[in-house]
This record gives structure tokens, C-alpha cells and sequence, in this order.
């Protein structure tokens, strides 16, 4: 736990410095903000990546560390003809990485862990209209923890970070393999494909027909799940049963805290329709789905919805610091952003407990030397 109190603490100081000394230039209402790379910025992503790189255990390491060791050579494993949506590009890439590159499996995870965080920092400060809060949610609503356990899913998340841009310029052909090339690292990332039905303002006819196809998935959940996995198996993705119907539920707490952008898009929404370009339409909606996709695992699959949820989380921790912005005058929102920064470092609290006892992991100095 201390080591994330202590990466939060200097993530927020980076990001603050990186917002002073490096503003993003405005270039007009229906333009996204252009990134400038900084020192900062540069030394939050290597900071981060580091942490969460040099990992020699926590939740799937083992098995991703098992993979690594064990992985054939790239022409033996596409011999064996992959199956599409058995994230073939991830182990084509592992195993170039094992064979052609370095068979240390820390030089691999270190790799993946920079990718991952110069994408997804990139997406918040390119967006965000207040970094320093987004990296804040980034770490209390469990995205940056997430990269220690499911390295396959970020990587996926991460490429998908590079679709957003070209959703919002309408460039369909360019979104669309891109998320297919995210699909291939890891298959859930094909739900971005309905991305392009949200860039409508929320709480309006598609967000509410969503919400209701949701709540007729929660009250028919064993029969349309299992119908879902058979479709599924059809087409050559085998989902365990076991894994779906595990009657594990997620943490009515966790889905109130995951909830907090959509309620209060859905409360302030004439107020906030007037404001919205298409990219605050997005985050939003993203911020919606995320919930709903949680909201699933109510009632059974935890792991498997939770982690699903992730995909459009990270549109929120950009929708609710733009509509804090405009729902509150330029001095309220200091004290309003405060008090929901507690609130958020609270649930960071409560959610980080037994952190430290699965995590382990080496120093920089230590790596060093298996480098030799």
C-alpha cells in the first residue's frame, strides 16, 4: 500500500508540474488539445511503468511470467494455426520478444507496463480538462493497479486509446482497424465496436435503450448469458462456464463510486447538453457503459465484468472533471474537486487493502543486474 500511496503522491506532483510548465495550447472549440511532450509527463510514465513492470507477482503474473518462458518460436506458433480470437497478436508478439529480443521476462513486462502508461496518460492529458484529477482517478478507480494483473487486457486498452482520435474525426475505416488490431491482443476489446452510437449526447434514446437491454440482461441473466456463450463458442472463443456463472458478485460500494459521472450527467444534463462537443458526448457515454457493463456483475462473474468495465472507465476520469468545470463557477470547482478528491482517495484506500501482500516485485538496481 505504500509504495501506491507513494506513486500517487508523485504522479500528482509530476502532473501538476507538467500542467504548469507545459500547458496545452488551445486550438479551437471543435478541436481536441494538442499534446507537448514534457519532462514530467515523460518522467510520470517511466516512474509508473517501472513500478508496475518490474512486478515478479501479483494476481495473473505467474501464469503471464509461465507463458513468457514457455512461448515457442514465433513460425511454430503460427504453424499451429491460432485461432483469431485467441489474441493471437499477443503471443506472436511474446513470443518474437522471448526469442528475438530478450528472454527476461522483467525486460518484457517493463516494455509493456511503458507502452501502457505513455498511451493511457497520453489519452488523459490530451483530454482531460484537469490532468492532475484524471491522474487521481486513474489511480483511485484502479486502472493503474489493473496493469499489474492483466497484461494482455491493458495492452488491448491501450492500443484502443489510439482509436478515440479518429472516432471523433469520422474516420471509420482507420478507427475500425485499430480496434481490430486491439482484438487480436485481446478479444474483449471488440466491444468498442459500438462506440460510434454514442457520440450523440448521453441520457438521450440510445443511452436509455441501452439501459434498458442491461436491465432485461440482469433479470434474464442465466438464460441470455448462456446463450451468449454459445454464440461465442460458434465462432471459436471459448469463455468457461465456471468463470460466468461463479455467483462471486462485485461490491455494490465499487459500482456507487463507479456511478458517480453517469448520475450526474444524467441529473445535469440540460445544463451540460448545450456545452457538449462530440468528444464530451463520448467520455460520457463511456462513462455510462463502464457502469452498465458493472452492473452485470451483480448478480454473478465479477472478474469478468469488472475487468470488461475497464475498457470505457477511462472515459470518465475524463467526463467528470469537464463537467465539474462547467456545472461550477472558476472558485467552487477548487473546493468541489477537494472534497470528491477525498472522496476518491477514501475508496483508494478500501480498495488497494492487501495490496502489499500479493504484490512483490524487484528494485531497479536488482534488475540491472539480471540484465547481465
Amino acid at each position: 500500500m505504500k509504495m501506491l500511496l507513494c506513486l500517487l503522491a508523485v504522479s500528482l506532483t509530476l502532473a501538476f508540474l507538467s500542467e504548469k510548465y507545459f500547458p496545452k495550447n488551445r486550438i479551437g472549440e471543435n478541436r481536441t488539445r494538442r499534446v507537448r511532450l514534457n519532462l514530467f509527463f515523460i518522467a510520470m510514465v517511466v516512474i509508473l511503468g517501472f513500478a508496475c513492470g518490474l512486478r515478479t507477482s501479483y494476481n495473473d503474473t505467474t501464469a503471464y511470467i509461465n507463458g513468457f518462458r514457455n512461448a515457442p518460436l514465433p513460425m511454430e506458433y503460427i504453424k499451429g494455426q491460432p485461432n483469431l480470437l485467441g489474441n493471437p497478436a499477443y503471443y506472436i508478439f511474446q513470443s518474437f520478444f522471448r526469442h528475438h529480443l530478450s528472454d527476461n521476462y522483467h525486460v518484457f513486462f517493463l516494455v509493456v507496463a511503458l507502452f501502457c502508461m505513455f498511451s493511457f496518460l497520453r489519452f488523459l492529458r490530451r483530454y482531460s480538462e484537469n490532468f492532475i484529477f484524471s491522474v487521481l482517478m486513474f489511480f483511485c478507480l484502479g486502472l493503474y493497479v489493473f496493469c499489474f494483473a492483466a497484461t494482455k487486457q491493458c495492452i488491448g486498452m491501450a492500443i484502443l486509446t489510439y482509436s478515440v482520435p479518429l472516432l471523433l474525426k469520422r474516420k471509420w475505416v482507420g478507427f475500425y482497424l485499430v480496434v481490430l488490431l486491439a482484438a487480436l491482443f485481446h478479444t474483449y476489446s471488440l466491444v468498442f465496436v459500438i462506440l460510434p452510437l454514442f457520440l450523440q449526447k448521453p441520457w438521450t434514446a440510445v443511452t436509455y435503450l441501452t439501459v434498458a437491454a442491461t436491465v432485461l440482461v440482469l433479470f434474464t441473466f442465466e438464460e441470455t448469458i448462456t446463450m451468449f456463450l454459445d454464440r461465442a463458442e460458434d465462432f471459436g472463443k471459448h469463455i468457461a462456464e465456471e468463470e460466468v456463472f461463479d455467483n462471486n458478485s462485485i461490491n455494490i460500494f465499487r459500482v456507487a463510486v463507479f456511478s458517480v459521472p453517469p448520475v450526474i450527467a444524467f441529473v445535469f444534463r440540460r445544463r451540460l447538453w448545450p456545452l457538449m462537443e462530440p468528444r464530451h458526448c463520448l467520455m460520457i457515454n463511456m462513462s455510462i457503459l463502464s457502469l452498465l457493463v458493472m452492473s452485470l456483475g451483480l448478480v454473478s462473474a465479477a472478474n469478468l465484468f469488472g475487468r470488461c468495465a475497464y475498457y470505457f472507465e477511462i472515459g470518465a476520469m475524463v467526463a467528470l472533471p469537464w463537467m465539474l468545470d462547467k456545472l461550477f463557477s472558476h472558485r467552487a470547482v477548487k473546493y468541489v474537486s477537494a472534497l470528491a478528491a477525498v472522496c476518491y482517495l477514501g475508496f483508494f484506500l478500501y480498495d488497494i487493502r492487501g495490496f502489499s501482500e500479493a504484490h512483490t516485485g524487484i528494485g531497479l538496481i536488482e534488475f540491472v543486474k539480471t540484465l547481465f
